[in-house]
């Protein structure tokens, strides 16, 4: 055995690994579960955990007989190169970035008077010392190790349309495979799917949905084309009937931040129009379920109510179909895409119609707020009016977590008092007044930043978003030879915005970290490996 064919086998090997190990976490880790609800959120997390620590022990056992099999043939001349991959001189930003994000946690751990609780997570959602460890086992096997193909966005996509009819099918009180059986109240419809809690679901489909609709708009290739486009659909539809407001954000946030992305060519242009019309028509048609059946479906309040109650829409909902059709068939008169001029100009004016929303949302909110004009706003006062009773208890929530944070010792201000811990901090000064006011017992900020802050202190957060913004910056750098990246974006800005109003558990953030680090791992910019990968491939 060659030199060469001892690294090729080596890096197909861990490769496969990588890649099996990828598919089970986007694609059947979603649709996993054991005693259906009751233990959804141990189940996820154990099989996040066996799943971790089955493939670093294959990893660690490949790499030992790939080892073994050199120095027989070799002397072990290429061990350099097994291990090469794992450098400090090969470390870029994002690497640091998230080595710092897991030694913060484990500072923060360390220095807890709460260690048990810190590294478990068991006072919490399970989002201890131990996951984030984790997580950087993950990081280890993906970015390290993982060949970048678009199946495993596909195989994401193909579970989140299985999820997604669940979803669906629950709406309108079917009871697939049983998962409601038993349960009564509130609980009939604050879960779905195979995810659980449904603010919870609803920050899964934002990840499947940022993926699908860029997919969508890069594909060429018809039969593709409309998965994708089957993919985004059924998304919509899942998120409009997830009956949560935080549906509406990732709404927001996409349709907001696509112009930037599409507004370069009328093809963009027509296919953002679609995705507008598409939205529309699934708003008006669960305004027409909800009407014309309620007896046979869940039921939608909150945000819904106040989008479907403007008589304007089903107006605009035809105009955006008419200016969809009248894009798509100039577009189709005026030749190959690829012989199209392309300019800018779409996106500045979109960017500063942005800019000019900010300045006018601002400006409201200082007139509900400050000037305490909270009568002009009468459909939409429960979202601009921040008081504690904002966004379910939200604002109360936030309120005791930054003055319990100020009497913090500086030590704990910078490193928290160890992760999960909220619940522990908020119980002792706050358990009477919580449960007087809403007889509840929170155990989570209900942000994640707002959580971190108060559990790994400002430290802890500064790493996290480090990470983030480095992950970021190196998928739009890669995105220009592996456009599809750009999905991958879009579905972390969705998961990171509405993050500003939900919780961490170990039941999304895993997808969401396993997306991160498929991306990162999709624009590497490691010349050697990428050498050695087109080896084998030939």
């Amino acid at each position: 055995m060659n030199e060469n064919s001892v690294v090729e086998s080596w890096n197909k090997g861990r490769g496969m690994i990588a890649g099996i190990f990828t598919i089970l976490v986007l694609a059947v880790f979603p649709l996993s579960f054991r005693h259906f609800y009751l233990d959804i959120l141990k189940a996820k997390y154990q099989y996040y955990y066996v799943g971790v620590i089955v493939a670093a022990v294959i990893m660690i056992i490949t790499t030992l007989v790939f080892v073994r099999r050199d120095f027989y043939y070799h002397d072990g001349g290429n061990v350099k190169k097994f291990f090469g991959i794992y450098s400090i001189k090969k470390m870029r930003a994002v690497d640091w970035a998230m080595f710092a994000f897991v030694l913060m946690f484990a500072i923060s751990t360390l220095q807890s008077d709460f260690l048990y609780e810190s590294f478990w997570g068991n006072e919490g959602r399970l989002c201890g010392l131990f996951l984030i460890l984790l997580y950087g086992i993950s990081y280890i096997i993906i970015v390290g190790s993982l060949r970048y193909k678009r199946v495993y966005l596909d195989a994401f996509l193909l579970a989140g349309i299985i999820a997604g009819i669940i979803g669906i099918l629950q709406y309108f009180k079917f009871n697939p495979f049983g998962m409601k059986t038993g349960l009564v109240g509130n609980s009939q419809w604050i879960f779905s799917s195979t995810i659980g809690n449904v603010n919870t679901y609803t920050s899964y489909l934002a990840l499947l949905l940022g993926v699908g609709v860029v997919l969508f708009i890069q594909e060429k290739m018809a039969c593709r084309k409309v998965f994708y486009l089957l993919a985004v659909v059924i998304t919509m539809v899942s998120l409009v009937a997830g009956i949560s407001d935080n549906s509406y954000i990732t709404f927001m946030v996409l349709l907001g931040l696509l112009p930037l992305y599409l507004f370069v060519d009328l093809n963009g242009i027509k296919q953002y129009s679609l995705m507008i019309s598409i939205l529309l028509s699934i708003l008006l048609f669960f305004g027409w379920v909800n009407s014309a059946i309620p007896e046979h479906v869940i039921g939608i309040e909150g945000l819904f109510q106040v989008i479907i109650r403007f008589r304007g829409l089903p107006y605009i909902s035809v105009a955006a179909w008419g200016l969809t059709l009248m894009f798509y068939v100039i577009d189709g008169k005026r030749g190959p895409i690829c012989n199209r001029k392309k300019s800018n100009i779409g996106r500045w004016i979109w960017l500063g119609g942005l800019i000019v929303a900010a300045v006018i949302l601002l400006a409201v909110l200082y007139d509900v707020n400050v000037l305490g004009n909270v009568n002009r706003y009468e459909a939409l006062k429960n979202y601009l009016l921040f008081d504690d009773n904002w966004g379910t208890h939200r604002g109360y929530i936030w309120r005791i977590a930054f003055e319990s944070y100020k009497k913090f010792p500086l030590l704990h201000k910078i490193f928290g008092y160890g992760p999960e811990t909220f619940g522990i901090m908020a119980v002792r000064d706050y358990l009477d007044e919580a449960g007087r006011l809403y007889n509840e017992k929170f155990d989570n900020a209900h942000n994640e930043y707002v959580h971190y802050f108060f559990t790994i202190g400002i430290a802890g957060l500064t790493a996290y978003l480090v990470l983030l913004i480095a992950s970021l910056r190196q998928m739009l750098r890669g995105a220009s030879k592996k456009p599809e990246i750009l999905g991958i974006v879009f579905a972390l800005l969705c998961y990171w915005v509405q993050a500003a109003v939900n919780i961490s558990t170990p039941i999304v953030s895993p997808i969401m970290f396993t997306l991160m680090m498929v991306g990162i791992a999709a624009c590497r910019e490691d010349k050697e490996t990428v050498a050695e990968s087109k080896k084998c491939e030939h």
